[in-house]
């Protein structure tokens, strides 16, 4: 008689510790998955009919259990469509969406996608690229501590409209050592105050046009800057900046105490400019783009954890192939007793795996294991699981924590998987709250990677 193969099934594998010999004992046991809310129906397949469990031998504990329910990747899911009205249009669609929970709610994104935190995705220029369009980009952990939180601050400088810590000059600095500053930085304005700290008292401004290359090096820059300097007086608005610059005719507007006069912040017309062009950009309350940062589970990176929370890095990510690990929730309950700051963990394919996070204290959850197109888990470890049968199940349990009284609302992000467009509408309808891509974002210009030619001179 021919035998009917069984198909693609999942093998749990239970890794406990027990008395005795331990050469595993693997049994057979039908267990289904746990079972999907109404609003994500798995689809029906016919269960082939399991062994009756094995009995271990005496003094051996089960080391395995297999499920005869197939595991779906993001592929094999289709959207049904429905009736679409006549102000169904890409214009009335809002894709924001909740990134990860914060003291008195949530924060969010305008555009639900994360670019990887790999060193060929998200460099400098992608993770501003990111948040310009709404999104965010994480920076790997895979840099020296000093890389990583260089690249935070470039961020965060690059448009900030309210700017805290631009570089400012003393009065009895030299204009040689100004020009070596302005080549440095790219910059071609700043405050000049009375200690030469940002914060000390403003006593006047000097751009570019101030001085000649040729002659004045050793001119002082009291000689050459300007003192008659129109200031805005303890704004924290940008639309009442954007009026004074339009009012006094200035593109760089600095921001004083009404108490001492002391520098508060500046304002540059061109950061104004580029927020309207990007108005779906991710900023935070001192309208800088965010940012975020990868870390490991390393007793060595709470030292990681530091610097970046002093360089005012917006959430962290624990970087881990497996989450569900007595070490992620170490060092998750480490970081939450130490600072006020986001984390994100993961990554997880069970709902088991999603409880032990959330009752770790994280505040958003990466879902996914083995699938990403750079990922070597199943390959070296064989574990893991299609990534729609693991938003199912686990977008299920976050529903159910959050509706049980005193509980929360946990958002998930979909790690992996995703090669196009489908795949993200799929992962998204089936629970995610938002997407992360790496292998997607790192075929653009922006890229962190460098870019090869093949031997047709293509990219």
């Amino acid at each position: 008689m021919q035998r009917t193969p069984l198909g693609p099934r999942q093998l749990i594998v239970n890794y406990s510790t027990f008395e005795g010999n331990r050469s595993p004992a693997y049994f057979l046991e039908s267990q289904p998955e746990r079972g999907p809310t109404s609003q994500s129906p798995v689809p029906t397949l016919p269960a082939p009919r399991c062994p009756q469990p094995l009995s271990p031998p005496k003094g051996r504990a089960p080391m395995a259990t297999v499920l005869d329910t197939p595991s779906h990747s993001l592929k094999e899911f289709r959207i049904l469509p429905g009736y679409t009205s006549p102000d169904g249009n890409a214009l009335n669609v809002s894709l924001a969406t909740r990134l990860c929970s914060v003291p008195g709610g949530f924060l969010h994104l305008n555009t639900p996608f994360l670019s990887a935190a790999m060193q060929a995705v998200t460099g400098t220029e992608m993770a501003i690229s990111m948040a310009q369009l709404g999104g965010i980009g994480i920076l790997p952990v895979s840099q020296s501590i000093e890389n990583q939180c260089d690249k935070i601050d470039r961020v965060k400088r690059f448009k900030a409209g309210f700017q805290t810590n631009i570089t400012s000059l003393s009065p009895l600095q030299t204009i040689g050592s100004v020009i070596e500053i302005m080549e440095e930085t790219g910059y071609s304005t700043f405050p000049v105050t009375d200690s030469g700290d940002f914060h000390g008292k403003l006593i006047g401004i000097i751009t570019d046009k101030d001085f000649d290359v040729r002659r004045d090096h050793a001119c002082h820059v009291e000689e050459r800057m300007r003192t008659d300097v129109q200031a805005g007086v303890d704004i924290d608005d940008l639309k009442e900046a954007n009026r004074l610059m339009i009012k006094y005719g200035r593109g760089f507007l600095p921001i004083i105490s009404s108490v001492d006069s002391t520098l508060q912040s500046v304002v540059f017309k061109r950061d104004l400019d580029k927020h309207l062009e990007h108005p779906n950009e991710s900023i935070d309350q001192k309208k800088r783009l965010l940012a975020g940062a990868a870390v490991s589970t390393h007793p060595e990176d709470r030292k990681r954890v530091q610097c970046l929370v002093e360089h005012e890095v917006d959430l962290l990510v624990i970087d881990a192939s497996d989450g569900h690990t007595h070490y992620q929730r170490q060092m998750v309950e480490w970081i939450k007793s130490k600072y006020d700051i986001p984390v994100i963990g993961g990554n997880v394919v069970t709902a088991r795996g999603f409880e032990f996070l959330a009752e770790a204290g994280v505040d958003a959850v990466k879902v996914g294991m083995g699938i990403a197109s750079g990922c070597t888990t199943q390959e070296v470890k064989a574990t893991g699981r299609g990534q729609a049968s693991s938003l199912m199940a686990i977008a299920a349990a976050r529903d159910e924590l959050a509706r049980k009284e005193g509980g929360r609302y946990v958002p998930l992000i979909s790690d992996g998987g995703i090669s196009g467009p489908a795949e993200m509408a799929v992962g998204l309808c089936l629970g995610a709250d938002s997407l992360m891509m790496g292998n997607f974002f790192a075929r653009y210009t922006e890229g962190a990677g460098n870019m090869v030619r093949n031997d047709g001179g293509e990219i």
